[in-house]
């Protein structure tokens, strides 16, 4: 599969909120940096047995350990959480996946990662049956931790051995459920798994079994094997092949790539994608402009373009007005075309000047700019640059707009010449728009800005 389809098949679904995404032990592993087979190698050695990471299935080795106790879960358990039950530092894996737009992540991982990438957002954490019966009505991401948590789950909650695995349906029918359901329901993104991961096939027999084989395309992400690889071989390649067609059997679709960077790249399309084609444009709370009611005009007759309007004055307002007029004209339904979110420092103008409040509003502007693809931006004051700050953190496209030199001059559109990654994007994007933005020259009309909008959201 072509990495634009897929791409394109993954966001649609996220953004209509018929997708969900299953994140393994691989998004963590830069952060926490743990190997399985060198965390149990302590526990194995008193099997008397070596490890080898390619044949070995981790939850059996898991059981021999448990067997060796005489069923006494708690030396490997204890091992678990003193690795786990510390703090690490999120990458950039969980940077995309909380600028995402979804309802509900899934995951198979014991650590709190996912809990701090979404520290922004109200979340409901499930860890057992009974915080999944117990059902929370007001939230805005669901995160499901199907094996358990280290820092929330009781000890024999944890699923790790095979004997968990083989029980789970029994001893988790809840969850069980839910995932059939969801499986039903959902296209899910499975990222962060590797070749041979028992997980996969242990989920997917037990959904498929509960569903009665009644469940939706899914999709994975995997390092393509080469020989030509440290410690793989022909054999490895083939074997690799064998079990992503066997993965078709059960509804899952696998996209390669040939370095770990690539799915950086992949998650952050996926983050701005499935926010669909939404605008937001900002700049100066005080000045009104020709040019944003012009824009605001030509994003109206791009019938697939939602609008987002944070309720400001000056640009904001002009692109908003111009904007719900054009639809009128057109007789659109103007509620399909345009989402507002609240702006409480709307209500004075000096409140638009007033530093202390930088913070708060950037609290309010996270969850709009949380839905936004593409941020244009005007020349603005504080106000202005304090969305830009949010626009960074949420993973938004964000377009300059410079009509004239002084433009050039003004500390938010300074801010956004700076963000190199963002006008790496531009340029791939647009090059005839980035070359006239970074020349000192260089001014942009409208129609530019619009095509720049319009090839960023294709």
């Amino acid at each position: 599969m072509k990495k634009d389809i897929f791409v394109n098949r993954v966001s649609n679904a996220l953004e209509n909120d018929r997708g969900a995404v299953f994140v393994g032990s691989g998004i963590s592993f830069s952060s926490t940096e743990v190997d399985w087979f060198k965390l149990l190698e302590p526990l194995v050695n008193e099997l008397d047995i070596t490890l080898d990471n390619k044949s070995d299935d981790l939850p059996m080795i898991a059981q021999y350990i448990v067997n060796n106790y005489s069923g006494n879960r708690g030396p490997l358990v204890n091992e678990i959480s003193k690795t786990f039950n510390r703090k690490f530092k999120l990458n950039k894996y969980h940077k995309y996946l909380a600028t995402t737009k979804l309802s509900t992540i899934w995951t198979t991982n014991y650590d709190m990662l996912l809990e701090d990438a979404f520290y922004d957002f109200d979340t409901s954490v499930k860890v057992s049956d009974d915080s999944i019966t117990r059902n929370r009505l007001e939230y805005d991401v669901e995160i499901i931790k199907m094996h358990g948590c280290i820092s929330r789950s009781d000890w024999n909650e944890i699923v790790i051995t095979q004997e968990d695995y083989d029980d789970f349906s029994i001893n988790k029918p809840a969850i069980s459920q839910r995932l059939s359901e969801d499986l039903i329901n959902k296209s899910f993104l499975f990222i962060g798994y590797s070749y041979r991961d028992p997980n996969i096939r242990n989920i997917m027999i037990n959904a498929r079994r509960l569903s009665k084989k009644h469940t939706q395309q899914h999709y994975i992400i995997l390092k393509k094997l080469k020989d030509s690889d440290s410690n793989i071989t022909q054999d490895d390649v083939v074997r690799q092949e064998l079990w992503c067609n066997d993965l078709k059997r059960l509804g899952i679709s696998t996209l390669f790539i040939d370095e770990y960077s690539e799915l950086e790249e992949l998650l952050r399309e996926i983050s701005q994608k499935s926010r669909g084609k939404t605008v937001y444009v900002t700049g100066s709370h005080k000045e009104s402009n020709m040019n944003a009611r012009k824009l605001g005009t030509k994003l109206a007759k791009h019938k697939d373009i939602t609008l987002l309007s944070g309720q400001s004055s000056g640009i904001g307002s002009e692109v908003v007005a111009a904007f719900t007029e054009e639809c009128i004209k057109s007789k659109e339904d103007i509620i399909n075309r345009m989402k507002i979110f609240p702006n409480p420092y709307s209500a004075d103008e000096k409140y638009s000047d007033d530093i202390t409040l930088i913070p708060d509003l950037k609290k309010c502007r996270t969850k709009m700019l949380n839905s936004t693809q593409v941020v244009v931006v005007f020349s603005g004051g504080i106000g202005t640059e304090a969305e830009i700050d949010v626009a960074i953190k949420q993973n938004c496209n964000i377009i300059p707009v410079i009509t004239c030199k002084e433009d050039r001059e003004n500390p938010a559109i300074k801010k956004i010449l700076n963000y190199s990654d963002n006008m790496k994007n531009i340029e791939i994007k647009d090059a005839t728009y980035y070359n006239k933005i970074v020349d000192e020259d260089g001014v942009v009309t409208m129609e530019e800005i619009y095509i720049c909008i319009s090839k960023i959201m294709n």
